[in-house]
């Protein structure tokens, strides 16, 4: 009798493929087969730790493709895939063997140099040499496609250098992906070093923001009115401006919170809370004799006026402050009226309907369209203070102003002329037809209590 041992066979070959696989699965990515977000960070805290010892610098560089979203939403995913293959083929073309391309996810590559230059300079010089063939490689991708994208896809480019040990892994991409926001911000199809310049503004930016969520739960906003005035100086509204009262910083311009409020919806809450503001403000002038003729100009940011509640919440607003919709005008811009005429139109038509006036602000430095000035239910212009500011020395800015009122004059829409500051500007413009004037000649922007007794007496009795 014969006896045959009992076991599992095993095929190491097929072990070693199975442990390939996984390899790969851990540490690449499928679409493209560069090294995935993983491998790339376990190398770079190689090199941040110095267990690469050096003294050469070495660079990161976050890769970014400018409007690719376009591409998967105009020809597919598909497509999409294709295109991110050949611009991986292309990168590794100009890369070495010894540094790492991967892909992080998306349309993000990064690419990790590892020995550039003993120096920063010569370092930051072969750095911007690398960047720019890499920017080259992206557009090249393109030709391989197989199907010719109507729009070039082009790149932005991030770039950071450091030395063995100076850095952290968490600064490093933090660096880098600051310096490609730099370089989409700056349009794209181009590239950007980190500088600790950029970090200041980066950190002024992300605290200045956090500020700013709690600047309306503390109270810390204010609104201030400037007087609008008649062709006699009469004055017969105002425009309500916000103003931030920080309690270290002090008044914080409009022009650093509001882009900022905007980028991040912050201006929604803030935008209703100067709609209440002013329609109470509203509602107390109607009952005294000498202020109840006056009339309150609210700008209106463009991601507020295309909120799907926004008429119902002015709506409500006007009801819970009783204000008399007549007395208040919504000032809004040329580029929110490029967006989607019709919806525009109608939301501007049903609030028209309860009496609101609209004026379009900054007349002239956008992208003008009389299309919307005749379909628009428009009431009023008004002229930009770059414009009032060189009518008595500049004929191009002369030409524009009377072009404006003229206009104005054929459409049935009143006309205001913004930053009026001298004399001899409100002379000027009074004579060439302006009925309607503001700026610092007539008062500054302040707060209700300190309107001007004077101009109280003043007030044009329609």
């Amino acid at each position: 009798m014969v006896s045959l041992p009992c076991g599992i066979s095993t095929d190491i070959t097929e072990c070693h493929a199975i442990q390939e696989s996984n390899y790969r699965l851990t540490f690449y990515d499928p679409l493209t087969g560069l090294p995935n977000r993983r491998l790339m960070l376990d190398r770079l805290e190689m090199v941040v730790k110095g267990s690469r010892r050096t003294d050469r610098y070495a660079a990161l560089m976050f890769i970014d493709l400018d409007n690719f979203k376009l591409v998967n939403d105009t020809q597919g995913l598909y497509q999409g895939d294709h295109l991110l293959r050949h611009v991986a083929k292309h990168l590794s073309s100009v890369v070495r063997e010894s540094d790492t391309l991967a892909r992080l996810g998306g349309d993000e590559f990064v690419l990790l140099i590892h020995d550039l230059a003993p120096n920063q300079e010569q370092a930051a010089h072969a750095a911007e040499g690398v960047a720019k063939k890499l920017l080259t490689c992206i557009l090249e991708a393109q030709q391989d496609q197989e199907q010719v994208l109507t729009l070039p896809i082009t790149g932005s480019i991030g770039v950071t250098l450091f030395a063995d040990g100076e850095i952290s892994v968490e600064s490093a991409m933090q660096q880098a992906d600051m310096a490609l926001q730099q370089a989409k911000g700056a349009g794209g199809n181009t590239l950007r070093f980190f500088n600790a310049k950029m970090q200041a503004t980066v950190m002024a930016r992300v605290h200045l923001e956090a500020d700013l969520h709690q600047a309306l739960a503390r109270d810390e906003f204010r609104l201030h009115y400037q007087v609008q005035v008649d062709a006699r100086s009469r004055v017969t509204g105002v425009e309500a401006l916000i103003r931030w009262e920080h309690p270290q910083r002090g008044m914080v311009s409009p022009g650093m919170f509001i882009p900022l409020a905007e980028k991040n919806r912050l201006i929604l809450p803030i935008g209703y809370w100067v709609l209440e503001t002013a329609c109470r403000q509203l509602a107390a002038w109607a009952r005294e004799p000498e202020w109840e003729r006056l009339s309150i100009a609210v700008n209106v940011s463009s991601v507020q006026f295309h909120q799907p509640d926004f008429v119902a919440r002015l709506q409500q607003i006007l009801e819970e402050t009783a204000a008399n919709p007549h007395r208040l005008t919504l000032e809004v811009t040329e580029s929110l009226l490029m967006d989607d005429h019709q919806r525009v139109r109608t939301i501007m038509l049903r609030l028209n309907q309860l009496g609101i006036r609209f004026a379009l602000d900054d007349f002239g430095t956008g992208y003008s369209s009389l299309n919307y000035l005749k379909r628009l239910p428009l009431d009023e212009l008004k002229i930009d203070q770059a414009f009032v500011n060189g009518v008595l020395d500049d004929p191009v800015d002369a030409a524009i102003v009377q072009a404006t009122i003229t206009l104005a004059a054929s459409l049935g829409l009143d006309v205001t002329a913004e930053g009026v500051e001298t004399e001899a500007q409100h002379q000027w413009l009074r004579a060439h037809g302006c009925e309607a004037f503001q700026g610092y000649l007539f008062g500054r922007p302040q707060p209700v209590t300190e309107l001007q007794v004077d101009q109280l007496s003043c007030i044009y009795d329609t």
